[in-house]
């Protein structure tokens, strides 16, 4: 598992839960733009932590999801809070790419053969309902959160399937 270093910001919990909102609801990153007047590269870029999320532009595409932009920032809470148990530290400062260990995880995840094979199911809580407690103790979280923090599921989404099946 690749060692991120333990530290995020709040702006990149939030871009992390807007693109896996995004995911969820099965709308592309072209639609997002369109919706908030970008071009598809200007939005993208955020996704990919190469741009900075400015507030108004958070705010309109909370909007153009029709959740309150108060709804994804105590989601984003919830998950720092989380963090924070795993002992990673969560600022209210903007981090480069390199130095955001969070983003750079959810980068990872995304790309991941499990990624790409993962099949969603329509009954699955929100990832704005996150991080959520089970009776079993098992927690239920955004899995690019998942990733980062998890090191069996971290692993497990760097099979492809013909390996799981064997050499072909």
């Amino acid at each position: 598992m690749t060692d991120y270093p333990k530290i995020t910001t709040y702006t990149s919990i939030c871009v992390i839960l807007l693109r896996e909102l995004r995911i969820e609801r099965g709308i592309h990153q072209a639609q997002v733009a369109d919706w908030i007047g970008k071009s598809p590269s200007a939005w993208t870029k955020v996704e990919a932590g190469k741009s900075p999320l400015q507030f108004e532009t958070f705010a309109r595409v909370c909007l153009s999801f029709q959740v309150q932009p108060s709804t994804v920032m105590a989601a984003a809470e919830r998950y720092s809070q989380l963090l924070r148990q795993h002992q990673w530290a969560v600022l209210a400062t903007e981090l480069s790419l390199d130095e955001d260990g969070l983003l750079r995880a959810a980068q990872d995840y995304w790309v991941t053969p499990g990624y790409r094979n993962f099949v969603p199911t329509p009954w699955a809580p929100s990832v704005l309902n996150g991080p959520l407690y089970n009776p079993d103790n098992s927690i239920t979280l955004a899995l690019s959160v998942r990733f980062a923090l998890d090191k069996a599921f971290h692993e497990a989404q760097l099979v492809t399937k013909t390996s799981l099946n064997g050499p072909a």
